[in-house]
């Protein structure tokens, strides 16, 4: 699943002005195997070794006493092991109008000690009749009443009559349980579900989705949702006679009854709960060719996948270059991997109502629409994040469907996995963008700031209890995960460590890993003991800071390892952890040295001669370096003289932004360092470290209602200013993409700075593409932030302007990710009353949940005093927000995480707290005290350096 945690170097969003494109994309975001039978099994025989159930002979026993095996693992609100499934056959007949859910499974499945009882994942499912067979034999029938639901586990536990036994001669049989039942159609993005879309003839209507990950395969039939309990699956569905209906694998045939037909899907291969998947509705499609398959007898070429992509019928000419992109990256997997895509065909949807960017189902891999819907109009940005989605979620075809984590709390297994994968093939298919560079500044830093928190957890997450598992799909578990992945790359090499995943995919294959198995696997194509090397950093939570004492002589370098804490230095007991570090030292005279440090403290030369060094070269490692302000001035001088690659100069930035914030080093530093070079500096990466942090120093002086942060808007100005003006607003033909990624970045920030040149010339754009819609007078990697100057700095006659652009988007030839930008512009208001009058918009039918947050994003930022009108609206609305986008819903965890991140007053964390205290927060028991701690971390930094920042501006004025 693609998410995109909302977490920044300091905890703050980006402002909305400086790239609304990337607020969009954020927003707009993220197995205990059991040992019975072959991956290669297609029927429910042949279970196990010993004597057969055809050999066996079972009987029945009436016993009110418990069953042994029935017991449950209470740890991890794990289901009991008496029965596993091996095959499900599905019939479901959902009802679109009622909401009403129909539906019958029958379950092929291996018992392996005597039961009473029969316990199964079920919600907001009522079974109606229950059947035990063995050997074709009704064993045991339970109606209704015998049917026992605990609401908190999800569960339904069925009672059975009688005790059904296991023969003593078997160590297993074969069980079949046939269930019919009902249930309900969701309307919140979970389960089995209706999203809103539009027929052929463009009416409003539904179609039916579903969304499993990570436990709502229980929310449409009763069945064992564990990722670690993998079956094969046979689907029928009955739906309404025009729908188009998708499932994992392909239809076999269909049978027509007048409005309703009946479809029939093949076998699939073992597979997760989870990762079941329906799509029905009016689609159409674009279909290609992906040379992906096995491998031709005794050649290199590979057989052809039929790829498509379905959309609503009147979007299906915007996803041409999604399925060009798709074609690729199965292709480009397939050769990497070594591995046939191992279904027989890959399914692309754009679904208009999708609760993550997109969702990795396998053979029918979902997106929201701003994903797959790119067109001349869609802005770099944008197409850049379709590619890398589209990337990761294929990734997750073989790494992660193929190969499946035992449980929840080695999730990182497939999504940090997949994010480098992501990141890696787009990289490869448009060096252009430097894809890693953006990585290091955004991604990378999203996962050092979180891991920063005492309330962070590790990798490797202990799993409390269900509640917990949608809290992990975090920045940790993505970016940290992702993070690890590129250091231990980096260290064995790219072309050891791919074989070593090869070997993990192949040993793995329809079954389940854990951390463990996939460091064997690379232990044995490295030859080193990456297990020992990499627990420190899967097992522990955190992330050392390494000191650098070059006070010693002019050769040699003291250094020493700490865990880093925003809130400051540890304890000696928050600092335990001694981890694997690999240096990688640079100098003036000499190129990065592979070395390690796997102590607390350790010496390393460099030549005397050397003028500058540099440790984490490429910002491979996962820590933070703090210089001496000898070594930094050094290296600001070598920044000025062009001599370290970009990817250094953001390491060093993005480590001296964290360290100000948490004391290590002083705001003035940071200052200094800004002004010795910055006005010189082409990456466009530095140009967006540098906005953050003015606006983070801005905002959290505003907070505290300092002046001084007049002053660092005029900073921000007299740097952002000149550059936009520079670069202008015309892009040339044939321009470097970075180009016009600065462009797209210094523009913003320059209104944001209070730049009249580029206001003024911003809202004269916007009047004159409203009035003359098919005459677009600026680039569409504009059109973002010319919405977002012309709500912020125009009048109302703009704010009503934008929202009938939003409602009738199609008068304007506005792309969806533009659609999505003017909705934001409208938080961008500056009166208050408008600030509710949006927010009260954001709750109503013109806004789909999943686009909620959105209007969050953009409002929290935009102003110094927004985010306290928006505060005090969603005490007042907390149970609409609630009632809107559902109690445990991860977006509800989001719209918090938003609301209440952006404070740098620790009295607002005191009020926060407290107006938490007696709320249900299952959902978001995370999000809360990280939060808070961030608040806090924000106050502590103004006030240990309100004087010192004062004394700086006071020297340069």
């Amino acid at each position: 699943m693609a998410l995109k945690p909302d977490v920044s170097a300091l905890g703050s969003n980006e402002s909305t002005s400086s790239s609304a494109d990337s607020t969009l994309a954020d927003a707009n975001s993220g197995d205990l195997e059991s040992d019975i039978g072959n991956a290669e099994r297609k029927n429910s025989g042949g279970v196990g070794s010993g004597p057969t159930a055809q050999e066996c002979k079972c009987g029945t026993k009436s016993d009110e006493g418990p069953v042994a095996g029935d017991v449950w693992n209470n740890d991890l609100d794990m289901l009991p092991t008496s029965l596993t499934p091996l095959h499900y056959d599905i019939h479901l007949h959902p009802d679109l109008l009622s909401g009403q859910l129909c539906g019958s499974v029958a379950i092929d499945a291996v018992a392996t000690s005597s039961f009473r009882t029969i316990t199964m994942h079920a919600k907001t499912i009522d079974i109606q009749l229950a059947s035990v067979y063995v050997d074709g034999v009704v064993l045991a029938s339970i109606e209704a009443h015998n049917v026992h639901y605990d609401e908190e586990m999800e569960t339904a536990q069925l009672c059975l009559p009688s005790e059904i036994l296991l023969p003593s001669r078997c160590s297993q049989m074969n069980v079949q349980l046939v269930v019919s039942f009902t249930g309900r159609i969701s309307d919140s993005m979970y389960g089995l579900y209706r999203s809103k879309t539009r027929n052929r003839h463009g009416q409003p209507a539904h179609m039916l989705v579903t969304q499993f990950q990570a436990k709502c395969a229980r929310m449409a039939f009763p069945c064992w949702d564990e990722p670690a309990i993998k079956a094969e699956f046979t689907l029928t569905l009955t739906v309404p006679s025009e729908f188009t209906a998708l499932s994992n694998m392909p239809v076999t045939h269909s049978a027509d009854h007048g409005k309703v037909k009946t479809v029939y899907f093949g076998r699939s291969p073992r597979m997760s709960t989870y990762l079941l998947a329906i799509v029905a509705g009016e689609l159409d499609y674009i279909e290609a060719v992906s040379y992906s398959g096995p491998k031709a007898d005794g050649g290199d070429s590979r057989q052809p996948v039929p790829c498509r992509i379905y959309t609503p019928p009147a979007d299906i000419d915007k996803v041409q270059f999604s399925l060009d992109t798709a074609v690729r990256v199965l292709e480009m997997l397939a050769n990497m991997f070594n591995y046939e895509y191992p279904l027989p065909k890959l399914d692309l949807v754009a679904v208009p109502e999708l609760e993550a960017g997109g969702m990795e189902n396998w053979g029918l891999v979902l997106f929201r629409t701003v994903r797959l819907f790119i067109t001349k109009q869609t802005s770099l940005w944008i197409r850049q994040k379709a590619v890398y989605v589209i990337s990761h979620e294929l990734s997750h075809q073989w790494f992660g469907n193929l190969v499946t984590m035992a449980w929840w709390d080695d999730l990182w297994l497939n999504e940090g996995f997949a994010t480098w994968i992501g990141i890696y093939i787009t990289d490869k298919l448009y060096p252009e963008w430097k894809r890693w560079d953006h990585f290091v500044i955004e991604d990378r830093q999203a996962a050092l700031s979180a891991d920063s928190l005492r309330s962070s957890h590790p990798i490797q997450v202990t799993i409390k209890g269900s509640a917990d598992i949608d809290q992990v799909f975090d920045s940790i578990t993505y970016y940290k995960g992702c993070s690890l992945i590129r250091m231990l790359s980096a260290h064995l090499g790219i072309d050891v460590f791919m074989a070593g995943v090869r070997a993990y995919l192949y040993k793995h294959a329809y079954s389940t890993a854990t951390t463990k198995d996939l460091w064997q696997s690379l232990e044995t194509a490295s030859a080193i003991d990456v297990g020992r090397m990499m627990h420190s950093w899967t097992a522990h939570v955190g992330y050392p800071v390494l000191t650098v004492d070059d006070s010693l002589d002019d050769c040699r370098l003291q250094l020493r390892q700490s865990r880093y804490l925003h809130s400051g230095k540890p304890s000696q007991e928050e600092d335990q952890t001694v981890w694997w570090i690999p240096l990688g030292l640079v100098t003036s005279d000499t190129p990065a040295a592979h070395k390690i440090l796997h102590q607390r403290t350790g010496t390393v030369e460099i030549p005397q001669s050397a003028r500058w060094f540099k440790l984490n070269h490429n910002n491979a490692g996962l820590y933070r370096v703090c210089y001496s302000r000898t070594a930094l001035r050094r290296l600001a001088l070598a920044i000025r003289m062009d001599e370290l690659c970009t990817v250094d100069i953001v390491g060093i930035l993005n480590d001296m932004v964290a360290l100000v914030t948490s004391g290590y080093l002083r705001t003035s530093a940071l200052l200094d360092m800004i002004s010795s070079f910055a006005a010189a500096a082409e990456s466009y990466v530095v140009w967006q470290i540098l906005g953050y942090f003015l606006e983070s120093l801005l905002l959290t002086w505003a907070d505290h209602s300092d002046p001084l942060h007049v002053q660092v808007r005029e900073l921000a100005r007299s740097l952002f200013a000149p550059k936009a003006a520079m670069l202008g607003w015309t892009h040339s033909a044939n321009e470097d993409p970075l180009v016009a990624r600065l462009r797209a970045i210094a523009i913003p920030r320059a209104a944001w700075a209070g730049d009249s040149a580029v206001i003024s010339q911003a809202c004269e754009l916007f009047t004159g593409f409203y009035l003359h819609p098919d005459t677009k007078p600026f680039h569409h990697d504009f059109t973002a932030c010319v919405f977002e100057i012309a709500v912020r700095h125009g009048d109302d006659i703009n704010y009503e302007r934008i929202r009938e652009m939003y409602e009738f988007s199609q008068r304007w030839h506005l792309s969806e990710d533009h659609r999505m930008a003017a909705l934001g512009a409208m938080a961008c208001a500056r009166d208050e009353e408008r600030m509710r009058q949006t927010l009260e918009y954001a709750l109503s039918e013109h806004v789909l949940p999943q686009d909620i947050n959105i209007v969050i994003g953009f409002m929290v930022s935009s102003h110094p005093h927004s985010k306290y009108v928006l505060w005090q609206w969603f005490c007042s609305s907390y149970q609409r927000v609630v009632d809107r986008l559902g109690e445990c819903s991860a977006l509800l965890g989001h719209v918090v995480g938003s609301v209440i991140g952006e404070f740098a007053n620790g009295g607002m964390a005191q009020e926060i707290q407290e107006w938490f205290a007696d709320k249900r927060t299952a959902a978001f028991d995370r999000t809360i005290p990280q939060s808070l701690e961030f608040i806090r971390v924000r106050d502590a930094w103004y006030q240990r350096d309100k004087d010192d920042a004062a004394l700086w501006f006071s020297r340069h004025r």
